[in-house]
């Protein structure tokens, strides 16, 4: 640079600006020019200093490096800034770094010349006060975002130490062991080496990308994988969670920064994400939360490779890299239309799916190891083992909460675990339940908690319903062949489902609890012993299983009309029985009410609606717990028969309410919560689309239920006229045909308002398939209520009559109706609209759950709801 530039450049810095030309041109004599190219350092943190530089071309960025390798840009100097001089002044090492944000040509000055003839200028020593003033207020300024912007660093950086579908890979032997069959083995391993082979095609290219994923699956690992593996590895990587910004102007602000003031030395907040990142990584998580216009200015910078400060037309090289990530799928955000065409055209030209941990099982292993370390460390421990049987568990679940599950998974163990290695009774698989409101703990009551900590609680109800069963049994096979005068068939259809039906709403799911059904088998398990687990098959589709059976015995009892026939409805008690038994013979606790029983089906269902529920405080169990006896049972009391721990209930459909875990918690954790709402139905975290189906099935079933006895007698004179064309169709086959159809038309009329729900409401179909049958469930348990009713009112009476019988008395059974018809009439309308209230109220927040952005409306909610408004007419016809 010529002499007169250099004496141009010092006229127009911060330092010499009153100085007349002749005086620079005296400075100008004792300095030096020194040239930095982009990206390379002025200087390092920690070095001495020995001069002063003024810039006279460019822009520096002072940068903070942290012990663990972090760093943050704490600020930015551009021309006629100078810097330097502090370290001059207090004689130490230099605090921060500085690198050249641009080419840099800067004007030096030694550390004597700087003390002996600068300093020595009041002019230049007021304005070093003043400059030294105004870092010192800024820094306090900035200091609280950048501690909150290192806290996010460091946990980014220990992300770093976890690398998904590379890296070592359990061995083939050993997946056998685990019992994983080769063609998993290969299905894994071909996916794996899939996944890496995008993630190394993404990282070789600076091009904007879109990652999505399901919740917990690593979408920041991966997007920090790809940074670390591209060539900005060693830039900045900056995320922005776009739910942190309500007002778009903000996030403008902060993404464009502000045009540089007066002051060459100016904040970092004053600087956007864009300049933050420069050469690095930018990436914008739930970009469906992004506001159109903003995605039009982005789409804008990307084509155009400029943007401009907020406020300000001058434009800005773009040198970093946008990456835009969403938990939904990009067929989901078109469908919602969320994004501008211009967003999804540029995210189909590069998109990367993070897969869900059960398709890539082969990183199980290292991630086990990792998080084993990690918490060991938290916890003070030294656990770094785990047995095959272990993991054998781990890689044989699904792990539907992904990354985040698996971490909860571990830190539990590591905190029960009293040796080095991790014991399978330690593995506590599933979901923590949502925080719930409105909850009263029962527990609290003196002769509630009393009651359910006492030896007669379940067996008391257990004696007294076995001694009725056992009874109603033998008067079935015994008694009476009319179906008027057989107590037993009065006991079982007018008074034991009815009120089977009644405790639903009120004690959930304690009928199975109190069910001597299962007796017989639980009595020869203490003779047998059985070790064995449930297979792996039937714990996978007990949904599907229980589903099958259950409409299998509706089909049965109904088709046959077991209403009147006391020897078939003894067939179905004893059905059920021997079920039980061969599963109590050959698997641990209570295998068949968990995953077979198709009356437990009805009861699972139907239980989630009620008013009490049965959970554990979570912060206990993780905080205080250390023998895990509610599940695995104590000296005198069993664990859980139904294999839950009650830290991971989330539903009444996996607990039937034997409070075992009440008897064996030591640290009072489990609460029997009175709930205002059943959360459940719209905030279950393992939704089964097996569940929505058997709903859906069950509202099918209600109308020939309903019907009663009379179906047989309708669908025979519909056969006779079908008889008279010359079609010949027995009675069984054609009262079997009527009954599977109504069921195959019901699922696909469901299908169809679930797929017009998805594209009129924006949401992803296969979310909303298994979630929205959850939805109807108060309006089937209503009517059943309604139908149960009237069952009861009329059939109920007929015990007195045939009590009177058996033992030798005049009997009559007309007029024996418990509760006049109009009475009736208005309970059952009351059932069925309240019912259908629940149901609008739990397919609204199923709605508001997976709606992206939007907030819920008439539109959104349109289909589904006149779909049940649909329902309910038809059912209150069958009244």
């Amino acid at each position: 640079m010529k002499e007169e530039l250099i004496e141009e450049n010092l006229h127009r810095s911060l330092l010499f600006k009153d100085f007349s030309l002749e005086e620079i041109a005296v400075f100008r004599r004792m300095s030096t020019l020194k040239i930095v190219s982009e990206g390379e350092y002025v200087y390092h943190q920690g070095t001495q200093s020995d001069q002063l530089y003024v810039i006279a071309l460019g822009e520096a960025e002072l940068v903070f490096e942290l012990e663990d390798g972090t760093s943050s840009v704490v600020g930015r100097i551009g021309t006629g800034g100078h810097f330097g001089e502090t370290g001059i002044l207090t004689s130490k090492a230099r605090t921060v770094s500085v690198c050249a944000l641009f080419d840099l040509v800067l004007i030096c000055f030694s550390e004597e010349d700087f003390k002996n003839k600068l300093l020595t200028d009041e002019r230049i020593h007021r304005q070093i006060d003043t400059s030294l003033a105004e870092r010192l207020q800024v820094a306090f300024l900035d200091q609280a975002e950048m501690f909150g912007d290192q806290v996010g660093r460091r946990e980014m950086n220990s992300a770093e130490k976890i690398v998904l579908f590379s890296g070592r890979a359990t061995s083939s032997v050993k997946l056998e062991r685990l019992q994983i069959s080769q063609s998993q083995q290969k299905i894994t391993a071909a996916r794996i080496e899939k996944n890496q082979a995008e993630i190394n095609r993404i990282a070789a290219n600076n091009k904007p990308f879109f990652l999505n994923g399901e919740e917990g699956t690593g979408r920041s690992i991966i997007t920090k994988q790809i940074h670390l593996q591209s060539s900005r590895r060693g830039s900045p990587f900056r995320e922005i969670d776009l739910r942190e910004y309500s007002s778009t102007l903000a996030l403008e602000k902060k993404l464009f920064g502000g045009a540089q003031n007066a002051d060459p030395f100016y904040k970092t907040s004053q600087t956007g994400f864009f300049e933050q990142a420069y050469g690095g990584t930018l990436i914008f998580n739930h970009v469906q939360l992004m506001n159109k216009d903003l995605q039009k200015q982005l789409i804008k910078v990307i084509t155009s490779s400029v943007f401009t400060y907020h406020g300000s037309n001058e434009n800005q090289a773009i040198q970093s890299r946008l990456v835009f990530v969403s938990s939904y799928s990009l067929e989901s955000l078109r469908a919602s239309g969320k994004l501008i065409p211009e967003m999804l055209e540029l995210f189909e030209q590069q998109n990367f799916t993070v897969p869900a941990l059960r398709d890539h099982k082969k990183d199980l292993p290292r991630l086990v190891d990792y998080y084993l370390e990690c918490f060991s460390k938290e916890y003070c421990k030294k656990v770094d083992m785990v047995s095959v049987e272990t993991l054998g568990i781990l890689m044989n679940y699904d792990w539907p909460g992904n990354l985040t599950e698996l971490s909860t998974v571990i830190r539990r163990a590591v905190m029960l675990a009293k040796t080095n290695e991790i014991r399978s009774d330690q593995i506590l698989l599933g979901l923590p339940k949502t925080e719930g409101k409105w909850e009263f703990n029962l527990l609290r009551l003196p002769i509630v908690n009393k009651f359910l900590k006492s030896g007669k609680y379940p067996k008391v109800p257990q004696a007294i319903v076995g001694v009725i069963i056992s009874l109603v049994v033998l008067t079935l096979f015994f008694g009476p062949r009319s179906f008027e005068e057989n107590a037993g068939l009065t006991l079982s259809w007018s008074i034991g489902w009815p009120l089977m039906f009644f405790s639903f709403f009120f004690l959930a799911r304690t009928w199975c609890s109190v069910c001597t059904l299962s007796m017989p088998g639980r009595i020869l398990q203490n003779v047998f012993k059985p070790t064995r687990k449930t297979p792996r098959f039937i714990v996978n589709y007990s949904g599907w299983i229980m589903g099958v059976l259950c409409v299998l015995v509706f089909w049965v009892e109904i088709v046959w009309n077991s209403y009147e026939n006391p020897i078939l409805t003894g067939c179905i008690i004893l059905t059920i029985t021997v079920g039980s038994i061969i599963s109590s013979i050959f698997f641990t606790r209570r295998a068949w009410c968990r995953y077979l029983c198709p009356l437990g089906a009805v009861n699972a269902i139907f239980a989630m609606p009620s008013i009490i529920e049965l959970r554990s405080n979570r912060h206990v169990c993780l905080n205080k717990c250390q023998k895990v006896a509610c599940f695995g049972g104590g000296a005198e009391i069993s664990g859980c028969p139904m294999f839950r721990h009650p830290y991971l209930v989330d539903n009444n459909r996996d607990c039937i309410f034997c409070a075992e875990c009440i008897k064996n918690c030591d640290n009072s954790s489990v609460q029997l919560n009175l709930r205002l709402a059943p959360q459940e139905l719209w905030m279950l975290q393992s939704p089964r689309l097996a569940d929505s189906l058997l709903v859906v099935a069950l509202g099918a079933i209600f109308f020939p239920f309903a019907l009663h006895t009379s179906f047989s007698e309708r669908v025979s004179s519909l056969l006779a006229q079908i008889s008279l064309v010359g079609w010949h169709i027995p009675y069984s086959l054609g009262a079997s045909i009527l009954f599977f159809a109504l069921i195959a038309f019901f699922i696909m009329v469901y299908y169809g308002v679930v797929a017009l729900q998805s594209r009129y409401a924006g949401i992803d179909f296969k979310k909303l398939l298994p979630l929205l049958g959850y939805g109807m469930i108060p309006l089937i348990l209503g009517s059943y209520l309604a139908i149960h009713l009237d069952f009861f009112v009329k059939g109920a009476g007929n015990l007195i009559p045939q009590a009177q019988q058996i033992f030798g008395f005049e009997a009559s059974y007309e007029n024996r109706r418990i509760m006049s018809q109009d009475s009736t009439i208005i309970l059952q309308i009351i059932s069925i609209l309240g019912g259908l209230l629940a149901s609008m109220y739990a397919t609204y927040r199923i709605t508001e759950r997976l709606l992206i952005q939007d907030v819920v409306c008439t539109k959104t909610l349109t289909i589904p709801f006149s779909f049940l408004l649909i329902l309910t007419g038809f059912y209150l016809y069958m009244l």
